[in-house]
């Protein structure tokens, strides 16, 4: 601890002081000013007048810090928490991890320190109690709204010390609990959570600020928090801090962390016996099991959040899922040879007894590594690669479908996305994949195991359209890369749109049928409590119309994409996820009507892209007063078309349609025929070809 020392008496002279010699030095620059315009200005003072009023300024400004400051310091002191020495000075401890460099962080130091005294005071009162005026959910609050704030974050962290963030939300379950003859009743039913949430985006807030050796040595502190008996039920707290924070429905954690504290968080906790602590927790929590045994079991556990997982890594794992680096750093360490090619962690990972919880994170964890596959480091792009063709192996033949919640379904969807290539090579009916532009093979991963996964989530909405959203966005890049390599060779770039766009159209197919026999499956296997699945899966497969012709944004995702420079198409790292809900006790059909309509639109428009269509198509526009505002012009003069202009692209796809019909009508052009063959049909052998998929 360091020890902060202000006198606040001299500290406010000196304060005085200072603006007294800024008033001072304004009344002489006045009389400098004045006795210039009396004197006809024989010199010009205009530099003299801007540097003497920035250095005055400057005087203010420092004295109104002090005063912040003085202020901060006082506020700390009135709280409780400092104690004044014998000659009028205040005296408080810092924590040794607080950094204060600034006014801003002094005051954030000093608000937190309060913040953190008065709820650790109102928790160990009774019921009821107040501290410096205010209640618990007055400073809740007031912890809440700065929580975005890394100084605020990192000072009330050291101020209620890393070692106590796992028990204080059981704290106060403690402290709203009464008891009587009738039982127990927590009066504050989910305060414990809702703190436990709120200490998980402070946690995250805070970990921005510290470097390398602060965010191992907190982890590591952590840690030490749930790692001896007696402490295993605090992992639910820890879950619930860095699990579960998803306000947009998107199944991708919204918390920001330090990359490195995550990878430091997770190598510690993964030192803890997971099979012992899931042996203790399941017999606690089982009302079956003997009462001496129970009673045991009950000590070693300790006090524990209801509903979060009792897996040291759930949470973590999580938290991963929005931070691809700490995912990749964790999942895929960087070996001498620096190729990444240990995958013995993620094997062992895969094999691990995981609950619900903890699986949806592991999954979270890996699709997030996944997304690095676009990086143009070599090292990184290698280490991304294994991480997505081993994660895809080992998923699909060391788990069990039973335990995929829709979080799970959702990132292992995301994973299979962010390999859009291989998924087109497998769902056109190729075993062997390889990247057809690059020629790079893909590792552990084969046919057999993309569509074991492929089935085990197609009867998610989520996980239907982040696959074909991305497939759609994969022909897109490909089409555009061809066509550019076949340049001054029009025939060469119809049949590399059509070809890239003819693959996908496949492609959807396939997946159609796996929602399809999925969807057969549960009314088979259980008809009474079948989920109107494959009807969802059916409304967000008609994303990929929309994606192909109009782009993500025309659908309301993802935010957040990596360029995929070195193998030419994007990498979701946020999941696209229009939610769609039905009340049916049916499972319907996933397949779509008109499922190529929109890859024929986006095929229109990647060869307008390309200038292959005629320029004088550009000139019929009909007689009826719809104005297509996709059709865009050049600088140069030019047109082309650009569906994401459209007034509304869920309809882009239809008013192209019409807009060809009438340029076929007055004066034809063979490329709208050509660049679209036999997309219908492809859709069919796509669809045909995955009917045959055992399950």
């Amino acid at each position: 601890m360091a020890v902060l020392y202000l006198n606040p008496d001299k500290l406010a002279t000196a304060i005085r002081d200072l603006r007294a010699f800024a008033r001072d030095c304004t009344s002489a620059l006045t009389s400098i000013n004045d006795k210039c315009i009396e004197e006809h200005e024989p010199i010009d003072i205009t530099d003299l007048r801007t540097g003497a009023n920035n250095a005055i300024d400057n005087v203010k400004s420092r004295a109104d810090d002090l005063e912040s400051a003085k202020n901060a310091i006082i506020a700390v002191n009135e709280s409780g928490v400092g104690t004044m020495t014998a000659d009028g000075g205040i005296s408080c401890e810092v924590p040794d991890d607080t950094t204060i460099n600034s006014i801003d962080d002094l005051t954030a130091w000093s608000q937190a320190t309060i913040d953190a005294h008065d709820l650790q005071t109102i928790i160990d009162g009774s019921p009821g109690a107040k501290s410096n005026g205010r209640n618990y959910d007055q400073v809740i609050e007031a912890m809440r709204e700065r929580s975005g704030d890394p100084a605020y974050a990192a000072a009330l962290i050291n101020a209620l010390g890393p070692e106590n963030l796992t028990s204080i939300p059981l704290d106060v379950a403690e402290h709203y609990t009464v008891s009587d003859e009738s039982g127990d009743l927590n009066t504050k039913p989910g305060a414990d959570t809702e703190l436990a949430e709120l200490l998980g985006t402070l946690l995250a807030s805070a970990s921005t600020t510290w470097d390398k050796e602060a965010c191992e040595s907190m982890a590591t502190t952590i840690k030490e928090s749930v790692d001896d008996k007696g402490e295993w039920g605090r992992i639910t707290v820890l879950n619930a801090m860095l699990d579960g924070h998803d306000a947009d429905g998107n199944h991708v954690n919204d918390l920001e962390f330090n990359s490195t504290f995550l990878t430091a968080l997770a190598n510690n906790l993964d030192d803890l016996d997971w099979n012992a602590i899931k042996t203790c927790a399941d017999r606690a929590t089982d009302p079956n099991t003997d009462r001496d045994i129970a009673r045991y079991d009950k000590k070693n556990l300790g006090p524990y959040l209801g509903g979060q997982s009792f897996d040291p890594l759930a949470g973590v794992l999580d938290a991963m899922g929005n931070n691809p680096k700490a995912a990749l750093d964790y999942l895929a360490k960087a070996s001498e040879s620096g190729d990444g090619a240990d995958m013995t962690l993620l094997e062992e990972l895969s094999k691990r007894n995981w609950d619900e919880q903890g699986f949806a994170g592991f999954t979270a964890a890996v699709a997030a590594a996944s997304s690095q596959r676009a990086s143009t480091d070599p090292t990184t792009h290698k280490r991304a690669n294994n991480v997505a063709g081993y994660g895809i192996h080992y998923l699909a033949t060391n788990t069990k479908e039973g335990i995929y919640d829709d979080d799970a379904k959702a990132r292992v969807a995301l994973l299979l996305a962010n390999c859009p290539a291989e998924l087109t090579t497998v769902w056109n009916g190729f075993s062997s994949l390889t990247d057809p532009d690059t020629l790079e093979r893909f590792p552990a991963a084969t046919a057999a195991d993309i569509n074991a996964l492929g089935y085990r989530v197609a009867d998610s909405c989520d996980a239907t359209a982040t696959i074909a959203a991305q497939l759609a966005q994969y022909a897109h890049h490909r089409a555009q890369q061809n066509a550019a390599s076949h340049a001054g060779d029009p025939d060469l770039q119809i049949s590399s749109i059509n070809d890239a766009y003819d693959r996908a159209t496949r492609a959807t197919g396939y997946l159609a049928t796996l929602a399809d026999k999925k969807a057969n499956d549960i009314n088979s296997d259980a008809q009474n409590k079948a989920d109107n699945h494959s009807e969802a899966a059916k409304t967000a497969l008609s994303v990929l119309s929309t994606v192909a012709g109009a782009g993500f944004g025309a659908v309301g995702g993802p935010p957040t994409m990596v360029a995929g420079a070195s193998t030419g198409y994007s990498v979701a790292t946020t999941l696209l996820a229009p939610v769609v809900e039905y009340d049916a006790a049916q499972v319907d059909s996933a397949a779509p009507s008109g499922m190529d309509k929109g890859l024929w639109a986006a095929a229109i428009q990647d060869a307008a892209d390309a200038g292959l269509l005629n320029p004088e198509d550009y000139t019929i526009t009909g007689d009826s007063s719809k104005t297509y505002t996709w059709i865009v012009t050049r600088p140069d003069g030019t047109h082309t078309i650009d569906l994401s202009q459209a007034d509304d692209p869920t309809t882009a796809a239809d008013d192209l349609g019409a807009w060809v019909e009438m340029v076929n009508t007055h004066i034809g052009d063979y490329v709208f025929k050509d660049i679209t063959d036999d997309f219908s049909g492809s859709y069919t052998a796509g669809y045909d070809l995955g009917s045959k998929y055992g399950g």
